[in-house]
């Protein structure tokens, strides 16, 4: 007879064997006892936790001779031939290879003829999310009015990928992960039974490489006798499937507390050498550094999946470092991780990462700042009051006054020349009355025309005598307005004002200065 492997020669044949499923074993058994058999359901969860196992149960469970039963007789004909597949009531049909919507049409036309042998017509449909979206629309109407003697069952380890509408028409059981303690429990029965004698360091190894499922954790097992024999140590698990020490972790973690960059390039050059997968390497860390993480949190190794011998060492290590370098840590190894998926050079990302952490500065907790806080309080406390500073006194400020105004308003009218000539010329008018709350009070006599010229500079006239004064001072300008006396100007005929404007025009063009000025205030010919 031909090798049967461990995970098909132990494949639970009763509700109560599946491990780490007792809500869903539960809830069926007790649905099977009270018969409240639903006409679809959906298992949903990680690969090898028993979700097509339990399919294959319930449909002994349906279809055995006493039953319907919660604990069928294995050992009937319609019982075995389930187990051997060979059943026509029972067919187990793969998604992945007939997904498409002619498989579902031939389903929903065999599905009409009644069962040869059970009760029930079960269809078993393993990673149904696979099936097309024209697939599941055929789908929809058979699972919502199925023949009384038909039961579906799907299963898919992706079930966000099912369309809603085939969920609403089934019966959801999500199963877990199963615990690394269940595996090793359920591992180390199975040594038992075939005569094998393993360490518990090496039943925890392969448990955890498992990442929860019994099957995987069943095969690596059986790949591993197939290695070593019957006799099976943490050695032969390393050298058969490539696990990495934990000492390899401890190893690492002490460079980096001693900050020994020699020592680390060479570790680094060692493992790669070595032909160690540098990702598991960094995930291996990245756990390793977590484990220290919680260990020092709870201020306990009880959460930590170790043997006795590894918890001892995870005691010894964690009083090395502080939770928030802890903390950095996982965050390199994070980016890392991230990084050297895409890198050409993986090699180069892994020890740049070594290089930080061993690098990087000690962080300081809270605790240790608000102590030095403490301490540098008293110590101030200690030292007495401190000496009376000495203040500078403030440089002296600019005070005026009217005679300091008179001395220096030719400074004044000299700026307004150097631009404006014009203005400084009317500015000889002014008679400077008084001064007053940073105010200077101000008497002129002119004309309108000298008027507009003042105002017209009103800006400019304030900006220089702010330069002058190094203060900002208010101009009041009374002006008292001189009137053109009769006589002073005289009607033009056109003529003689077409004869003024082209002199004018004349003497624009030849004096620029002339041209500035009337520009500049826009004169005209009255």
């Amino acid at each position: 007879m031909s090798y049967v492997v461990i995970a098909r020669r132990y494949r639970p044949q009763q509700f109560k064997d599946i491990v780490g499923q007792e809500h869903i074993t539960r809830t069926l058994s007790n649905a099977i006892a009270n018969g409240r058999i639903g006409q679809a359901y959906i298992f949903a969860g990680p690969r090898g936790v028993g979700k097509t196992t339990t399919a294959r149960i319930l449909a002994m469970a349906l279809n055995c001779e006493n039953g319907p039963s919660a604990t069928p007789d294995i050992e009937s004909p319609i019982c075995q031939a389930i187990i051997k597949g060979k059943s026509m009531d029972v067919m187990e049909i793969d998604g992945a290879s007939n997904r498409r919507i002619e498989e579902i049409r031939n389903l929903r036309e065999n599905i009409n003829y009644a069962p040869s042998e059970g009760r029930y017509r079960i269809y078993i449909i393993d990673e149904v999310h696979m099936l097309t979206n024209e697939a599941f629309n055929a789908l929809l109407k058979t699972l919502e009015e199925p023949p009384s003697h038909a039961v579906f069952v799907f299963a898919t380890t992706e079930i966000h990928r099912v369309p809603a509408t085939i969920l609403s028409r089934c019966q959801r059981f999500d199963f877990k992960r199963i615990p690394i303690n269940i595996i090793v429990d359920q591992l180390k029965t199975i040594c038992e039974s075939e005569k094998i004698e393993i360490s518990s360091d090496a039943l925890l190894q392969i448990s955890k490489k498992a990442d929860g499922s019994m099957r995987d954790g069943q095969s690596i097992l059986d790949q591993i006798i197939s290695f070593s024999g019957s006799k099976i140590s943490m050695k032969e698990v390393e050298q058969a499937i490539g696990v990495i020490n934990q000492e390899v972790y401890f190893n690492i973690s002490d460079k980096i507390f001693e900050k020994n960059l020699k020592e680390i390039l060479l570790l680094s050059r060692e493992l790669f050498s070595s032909g160690i997968d540098l990702m598991e390497l960094l995930l291996g860390l990245e756990e390793h550094f977590r484990n220290m993480l919680v260990a020092s949190s709870m201020n306990s190794v009880e959460l930590l999946d170790v043997s006795d011998n590894f918890a001892a060492r995870y005691k010894e290590q964690i009083s090395k470092f502080n939770e928030n370098d802890l903390v950095a840590y996982l965050n390199i190894i994070s980016q890392t991780i991230a990084d050297m998926k895409w890198s050409q050079q993986p090699f180069l990302k892994f020890e740049l990462a070594l290089v930080k952490m061993a690098k990087m500065p000690a962080a300081k907790s809270i605790e240790e700042l608000l102590e030095k806080v403490e301490l540098l309080k008293k110590k101030r406390l200690n030292d007495g009051p401190a000496e009376p500073q000495i203040i500078p006194d403030p440089p002296p400020v600019n005070i005026l006054d009217f005679e300091k105004i008179k001395s220096a308003w030719p400074n004044v009218v000299a700026k307004v020349h150097e631009v404006k000539p014009i203005l400084a010329n009317v500015l000889q008018l002014f008679n400077l009355d008084s001064f007053q709350e940073n105010e200077l009070f101000i008497k002129t006599t002119c004309n309108e025309f000298q008027k507009s010229i003042i105002d017209k500079n009103s800006s400019f006239l304030n900006e220089i005598v702010e330069q002058v004064y190094d203060s900002r001072i208010k101009l009041n300008i009374n002006y008292d307005i001189q009137e053109v006396q009769p006589g002073q100007t005289t009607g033009n005929s056109p003529e003689k004002r077409e004869e003024k404007l082209k002199k004018i025009e004349t003497l624009k063009a030849s004096d620029p200065l002339f041209k500035k000025f009337v520009d500049e205030f826009g004169l005209e010919l009255e």
